[in-house]
């Protein structure tokens, strides 16, 4: 793989991508992994009490102040954070005294050959994390989903500025197209987790996550892990108790309806009102139409389907867009997998779920999305302009 400063290639979907170290300093700082069994690379038990405080300014290790514990004995310090562990000589750290407080070095790739465990400018060996093997998603998810964070802030501010730097030919001919892409992306990332899951763990862990929107999705992702469908079934769960067992939660700026104490006991209200609606949901019979620019929401029955998924399914536990972002992100790749259909006419069609209001604006204005009470967002458009703008780099 081609590497330079602080970037790295690795296969993906559409060819090759490059994975900025940001990313991994993101999942760091999420804790976006499964931290219920860590070990150093010599073996020794692991366990992050506090990931530190990301250093974004000084010279100097990634994070700041970490308390951690290997082996059960506790220790606080720094966290440097790589590609491989190969880089900390690299990047000079073996002689750079700003790293000597650094108590863990975390790489996101293992080294081809084993290496000698690297050292401060004093002489200490420092213990390795292989961050990779820990992940819950893919490299591909985690960076869609750190762009889409970025992309939606960055709309808030510039729409207009947005709008100068979208190549307006090019989105409106090829649309259709990036919307595709958009759609088998989130397929193929529904069939690994069906590959990791059980159906019914897969549509939870799923289901929990795009109710914990980007900033408390590993969080939410967690908590589908550690707590599977049984518990909520048979109603061994307390939400509240769930969401004062995590300490984590990035609450800043939360409109209140989109607290995770509130998603929470909405979901534990929705295992009350119907135990089986992973069962119904896998019974829905959805219209196949092969010819995504030819259908429409009427030959597709998506009123009279959406009305089931609400009322029958739901239980009418959650309105508005968020219904709509919970079946186009989470069930619907699933569901297409699970029976082997390519459900993307329907999922273009869709009604446009949790997209920034400056992006609708600027669909509206190129004309590539519903823009009236008689004809509301679609989906589809709006993905493929999202889907435009990250290929393009547009975050501001």
């Amino acid at each position: 793989m081609a590497s330079f400063q602080g970037v790295e290639e690795i296969p993906g979907l559409y060819g090759s991508l490059r994975i900025e170290e940001k990313v991994i300093q993101q999942i760091w700082a999420d804790q976006d992994f499964n931290d219920l069994e860590l070990h150093t690379e010599c073996g020794k038990r692991l366990i992050i009490s506090n990931p530190g405080i990301w250093n974004r300014a000084e010279e100097g290790p990634d994070f700041k102040n970490a308390s951690l514990s290997i082996d059960q004995l506790k220790q606080e310090g720094d966290i440097e954070i790589h590609f491989y562990s190969s880089d900390w000589e690299n990047h000079g750290h073996n002689r750079d005294a700003n790293y000597n407080r650094v108590a863990l070095h975390v790489t996101l790739f293992p080294e081809a050959k084993k290496r000698t465990p690297c050292q401060t400018m004093k002489g200490v060996q420092i213990p390795l994390l292989v961050l990779l093997p820990h992940l819950r998603q893919s490299l591909e998810e985690h960076m869609e989903s750190i762009a889409i964070e970025n992309l939606s802030a960055y709309v808030a501010k510039n729409t207009g500025s947005l709008y100068s730097r979208i190549d307006q030919i090019e989105v409106t001919q090829k649309n259709h197209e990036l919307a595709k892409e958009r759609w088998l992306k989130k397929k193929q990332f529904a069939q690994k987790r069906l590959q990791k899951s059980k159906q019914e763990e897969a549509f939870h862990q799923c289901f929990l996550e795009v109710l914990g929107y980007r900033r408390n999705r590993a969080i939410m992702s967690k908590i589908g892990q550690s707590h599977p469908t049984q518990e909520w079934k048979c109603g061994a769960i307390d939400p509240d108790e769930v969401f004062q067992s995590e300490k984590s939660w990035k609450l800043k700026g939360l409109r209140p309806a989109n607290h995770p104490r509130k998603r929470l006991r909405q979901y534990g209200e929705l295992w009350r009102a119907n135990p089986n609606w992973i069962e119904d949901l896998l019974k829905i019979n959805i219209p196949f139409d092969g010819n995504s620019e030819g259908s429409n929401r009427k030959n597709l029955g998506i009123h009279n389907l959406k009305k089931l998924w609400i009322d029958e399914i739901l239980c009418g536990v959650w309105g508005g867009t968020r219904v709509d972002t919970l079946w186009v992100d989470a069930c619907l790749p699933l569901l297409a997998e699970v029976h082997r259909r390519d459900y993307f006419p329907t999922w273009f069609h869709w009604f446009a779920g949790d997209f920034p209001d400056p992006l609708k604006e600027v669909s509206r204005s190129m004309g590539i999305a519903g823009h009236s009470r008689a004809k509301p967002f679609s989906n589809g458009p709006l993905q493929g302009l999202l889907g435009y703008c990250i290929k393009k780099g547009i975050l501001g």
